[in-house]
């Protein structure tokens, strides 16, 4: 089919070079950011009691190391605290006796620490002499809260989780993957995550996890990578995507966007030797995300249609009243 240069420039056609590129086999999947489950902390009521007060109240708050998070109300915790006292009061007045009082007074000191007092509210005990009914519990982990804690006036189980924090610095990018494509991780683990979020910003890592278990009814198992969120620029709940590459290696191709794809097979418009413009069936290999190799169908430094390919086929079909392509195979 032969257009003028007017027809040429009005429908964007343009051309590139077939020739030798590094050519690597990709899979691009998507994903969601989640939280890294390795990260998750929870601060629980070790004893039953009310939760009097709360100074973290809302998800998405950060909580430090050894920041007060809420305050406990129990009667058994003040009937501890009395026992302790009454052990150390004892300690001092019988001194060795057959009952061992610094024997007790330890166990009643270390049951009242398993009960989330600390050093220093132990030592205010000590001092004043009287029982508090109410204790003060601190984190040990740092984190953002993930859920909303019960309201105060709760009342609260032994072991029940008061907190869930999660520590961001790390987070999982999880996709599905394809049971067909499981050969492929086979030959590379290699990882590139990209965020719409951020354009431009490619993030590497390695495929971490592959879930065992295959979901029969989809065909599908999730496939996970690890990144790095130091800087807590990236949330959970983000959209991502995870490519996959392959070893690279030589080979001729062309860009993809240059490949009409049909029933019968995979077509290219080339520019001949007397500028007018031709169809051709081809045979690919390996692609990416730019690039696909050619097998079979064109050789090197021949110019293949990268632009306006599927106006010209419309072109064609247009004025022959035919399919370029039919009488052909590859």
């Amino acid at each position: 089919m032969k257009l003028s240069d007017e027809q040429i420039r009005l429908a964007n056609i343009q051309t590139d070079t077939v020739r030798l590129r590094p050519l690597g086999e990709e899979i691009t999947l998507a994903a969601t950011l989640r939280e890294n489950q390795n990260g998750i902390n929870t601060v629980t009521a070790r004893l039953t009691g009310r939760l009097e007060r709360l100074f973290v109240r809302n998800a998405g708050e950060y909580v430090r190391a050894g920041q007060a998070v809420f305050e406990l109300y129990s009667e058994d915790l003040a009937a501890a605290q009395q026992d302790y006292l009454l052990a150390l009061k004892s300690k001092s007045r019988y001194g060795s006796t057959d009952l061992d009082f610094a024997r007790i007074a330890e166990a009643a000191r270390n049951k009242l620490l398993l009960w989330g007092m600390t050093e220093a509210q132990l030592q205010e005990l000590e001092q004043s002499s009287v029982p508090k009914s109410t204790v003060t519990v601190y984190s040990r982990y740092a984190g953002y809260v993930l859920e909303a804690p019960p309201a105060e006036g709760s009342y609260v189980a032994e072991g029940s989780t008061v907190l869930k924090l999660a520590d961001l610095r790390t987070l999982w990018a999880e996709a599905q993957l394809y049971v067909s494509d499981l050969p492929f991780l086979a030959r590379t683990r290699e990882a590139s995550i990209t965020l719409p979020y951020y354009p431009g910003r490619i993030l590497n890592g390695k495929v971490s996890f592959v879930n065992p278990n295959l979901e029969t009814s989809s065909k599908i198992v999730l496939a996970r990578v690890e990144i790095s969120n130091s800087n807590n620029e990236y949330q959970p709940g983000m959209q991502a995507w995870i490519t996959l590459k392959g070893k690279t290696r030589q080979a001729l191709a062309v860009p993809t966007n240059a490949l009409i794809q049909e029933s019968r097979g995979v077509t290219v418009w080339i520019k001949n030797a007397t500028g007018g413009f031709e169809g051709r069936m081809v045979r690919t290999g390996i692609a990416n995300e730019d690039y696909t190799e050619i097998i079979e169908g064109l050789k090197t430094g021949e110019n293949v249609v990268v632009s306006g390919a599927y106006l010209l086929h419309s072109e064609f079909v247009f004025k022959k009243g035919a399919d370029p392509m039919a009488g052909h195979s590859m």
